[in-house]
C-alpha cells in the first residue's frame, strides 16, 4: 500500500511539470513529423528500367566455345541488355571505355575453350565502366553465361571418369543453343507492398528513444530527493527505503506507459501511421523498453552524484544507442550495425517495425525475447548496485 501511495504522488508530481509535456509528449511528435516528412523519399522502393550497355568484346578464343558465346550475345533477350561490339585488343577496349564509346568491356582469353573442355572453371576478364548500375547489369548477364557453362560442365564430370570426352559433345551445344531467358530474367522488386514508410520508421525510433528518456526523468527525480534533503526525512519514516525507490519507479513507469499510448494514438490520428494489428505485442515491446529505461535510471543514479552528471550520462548513452541502432538513419551492413544489435533501441525498434509489417509471430517473439533479456540484465545489474549503495543520502 505504501508503494502505491508513493507511486501515486510521483505521478501527480510529474504531471504538474511543464517540461514533462514538452519533452515526453510534444517533442517526439514534432521530431516524427520533421524526420518523417523530410526523409520520406529515402524509404521509397521503386523499380528501375535497366539501361542497355555498350559492350566492347575482345574475342581472343577461336575454339569451339566461340560459337556458343556469339550465339549468347546475339540472342534477342540479351541484345536488349548488351549491345556487343567486337574490338581487336584489350588496349582498344580500354581506350573505348575512356572516351565513352563503350560502357563495359569483356576480354575472352585465347585458351577459354581449352580450359572449359579440360574441365577447368570457365573464366574471362570483365573491365568496369563509369556507371555503377550499368556495371551491375553487364556483370549479371555475363556471369549468367559462365554459371550455365560451369553447371553443365560439373554435371557431366560428376557422371564418372569417362565424362571428359563428353564435354565437347554436350557443353558447347548446350551453351550455344540455350534460350536467353534461361540465363537472365528481368522482373520487379516491388511485387509486395510489405514495406514501411519514413513516418512509420521514425515513429518507432522516436518512441523508443523518448521512452528511454523517461528513465532520465526517473533518475533526476531520485537524485532530487537527495539534493533537496527530503530523502533523509522519508527514510526517517517507518518505510523501508526500497519501497520509496520502487514507488517512484512505478510512478514514472505509469507516466511512460501513458506517453507511449499518447504518441501511438496521436501518430495514428494526425500522421496516419499504421502500427499493425497487434497492440498487445506493441505494448509488450514498449514495456520491454521501459524496463530497460528504468533499470538504467536506477543504475546511473547509484553511479553518479549530481543531477548534471545524470543528465549528461543519460543523453550520451541514449544518443549513441539511437545512432548505432539506426534510429536517426538506417545504417549499412558493417561494424556499426553489429554494435547496434547490442542496444535495446535496435530490438525495440525492429520489433515495432515487424509488428507494423505483420511479420510472423516467431520473428516478433525473437525480438521481444532479446529485448526482455537486455532489460532483465540491466535490472539485475541495477539490483546489485542497489544492494551495495542503497537509496539514501
Amino acid at each position: 500500500m505504501q508503494i502505491w501511495t508513493i507511486a501515486r504522488y510521483e505521478v501527480l508530481r510529474m504531471l504538474r511539470l511543464r517540461y514533462v509535456f514538452i519533452i515526453q509528449f510534444l517533442m517526439p511528435m514534432l521530431l516524427i513529423f520533421i524526420l518523417g516528412s523530410a526523409l520520406s523519399g529515402e524509404f521509397k522502393v521503386e523499380d528501375h528500367n535497366l539501361k542497355s550497355v555498350k559492350l566492347a568484346v575482345v574475342q581472343g578464343d577461336s575454339g569451339p566455345m566461340n560459337t556458343a558465346i556469339t550465339s549468347f550475345l546475339e540472342a534477342p533477350e540479351i541484345k536488349k541488355l548488351l549491345q556487343a561490339d567486337l574490338v581487336a585488343s584489350r588496349a582498344e577496349a580500354v581506350d573505348r571505355l575512356k572516351i565513352g564509346t563503350s560502357e563495359f568491356a569483356l576480354v575472352i582469353p585465347s585458351d577459354f575453350s581449352k580450359q572449359v573442355l579440360a574441365g577447368n572453371e570457365a573464366e574471362w576478364e570483365m573491365i568496369l565502366g563509369n556507371d555503377y548500375g550499368q556495371n551491375l547489369t553487364a556483370q549479371m548477364v555475363l556471369r549468367s553465361f559462365l554459371d550455365q557453362v560451369n553447371l553443365s560442365q560439373a554435371a557431366i564430370i560428376a557422371a564418372g571418369p569417362s565424362a571428359a570426352g563428353q564435354l565437347q559433345r554436350h557443353v558447347v551445344p548446350a551453351a550455344a543453343q540455350g534460350e536467353a531467358a534461361s540465363h537472365v530474367q528481368v522482373g520487379n522488386l516491388t511485387t509486395s507492398s510489405a514495406s514501411y514508410t519514413a513516418m512509420q520508421y521514425y515513429a518507432a525510433s522516436m518512441l523508443v528513444m523518448f521512452l528511454l528518456y523517461s528513465g532520465m526523468s526517473t533518475a533526476l527525480s531520485l537524485q532530487a530527493e537527495k539534493e533537496k534533503h527530503t530523502l533523509s526525512r522519508l527514510n526517517a519514516m517507518p518505510i523501508h527505503e526500497y519501497k520509496i525507490l520502487v514507488g517512484k519507479v512505478l510512478g514514472n513507469t505509469f507516466v511512460s506507459i501513458c506517453q507511449a499510448a499518447v504518441i501511438i494514438a496521436a501518430t495514428i490520428l494526425f500522421y496516419g501511421v499504421d502500427w499493425g494489428n497487434s497492440f498487445l505485442l506493441l505494448f509488450l515491446v514498449c514495456l520491454g523498453i521501459i524496463l530497460a529505461s528504468m533499470s538504467l535510471a536506477v543504475l546511473i543514479t547509484f553511479l553518479t552524484k549530481t543531477s548534471k552528471a545524470i543528465s549528461t550520462s543519460f543523453q550520451m548513452i541514449i544518443l549513441v544507442m539511437s545512432f548505432l541502432s539506426g534510429g536517426f538513419t538506417p545504417l549499412p551492413d558493417g561494424l556499426l550495425q553489429q554494435l547496434g544489435t547490442c542496444t535495446p533501441n535496435y530490438w525495440g525498434m525492429q520489433g515495432m517495425l515487424r509488428i507494423m509489417l505483420g511479420s510472423d509471430l516467431t520473428v516478433i517473439g525473437h525480438h521481444l525475447f532479446v529485448l526482455a533479456c537486455i532489460g532483465g540484465g540491466l535490472l539485475l545489474v541495477s539490483l546489485i548496485a542497489y544492494r551495495k549503495a542503497g537509496y539514501h543520502e
